[in-house]
């Protein structure tokens, strides 16, 4: 009977130890387990298990909220697209506006500029597409700025004359003086022949009968009063 009992108790002992294999415990001797219990040490994780700043899913091979990835570059913080991240979320390198403009972004990313309020842009597009070389009121004419690079340039029959708007086409006068709206008065009819103010008709020629009145006629390149 002693036999049997003591064989009981060393199932018992052989038992225990095998559970203790099977789940990493230590041993009751105080030495470290060996097996059993390993930390997750997957790529992207650090030493807590958990994934650095920015980073998230499974193997941290993802960006988290608030972050985007440039590229194969780090996740990097969300921010609005703004000419000083180069309208890519930082992605890029600051946008370099011209001289005389300030950067800005197109909808769809990409660097752009404005001119400043006292310059005008040389070319197409929404920034100027070329520069903002030109004060206002001036356009680029070759390699300087002028106020015209022909008479299309300027308001109705203006001449331009070393790139500026000036005197008038012939037979055209600027009778109401004032040049922005060019040379308006035309010089081959009444009431300005030939010159501002001139009329070919005096009393009573002007009246209903018009008998012996005068009229404007061509006379060489220009026009005056004949019969």
């Amino acid at each position: 009977m002693r036999n049997v009992a003591w064989a009981l108790v060393a199932v018992a002992s052989l038992a225990s130890g095998l559970v203790a294999c099977a789940t990493g415990s230590a041993p009751d001797d105080g030495t470290p387990a060996t097996d059993g219990g390993v930390s997750d040490t997957s790529p992207g994780s650090d030493a807590n298990g958990t994934c650095p700043t920015g980073r998230a899913g499974p193997k941290c091979d993802q960006c988290a909220g608030g972050f985007h990835k440039c590229g194969t570059s780090d996740c990097r913080p969300d921010q609005p697209n703004s000419p000083d991240a180069g309208c890519t979320q930082s992605c890029g390198s600051a946008c370099n506006p011209p001289a005389n403009a300030s950067g800005k972004c197109t909808s769809n990313g990409q660097c752009d500029f404005v001119c400043n309020t006292t310059f005008v842009p040389s070319g197409g597009g929404d920034g100027g597409g070329a520069g903002c070389e030109c004060p206002a009121g001036q356009i680029v004419c070759g390699d300087v700025c002028a106020q015209c690079c022909s008479a299309s340039d300027c308001p109705a029959h203006q001449l331009c004359n070393g790139g500026v708007c000036g005197g008038c086409e012939a037979n055209w006068g600027d009778c109401n003086n004032n040049p922005s709206d060019g040379c308006e008065a035309n010089l081959s009819a009444e009431p300005n022949c030939g010159a501002c103010g001139t009329s070919c008709c005096g009393y009573p020629c002007c009246g209903v009968l018009t008998l012996h009145g005068k009229s404007c006629k061509s006379s060489g390149n220009s026009y005056a009063c004949g019969c």
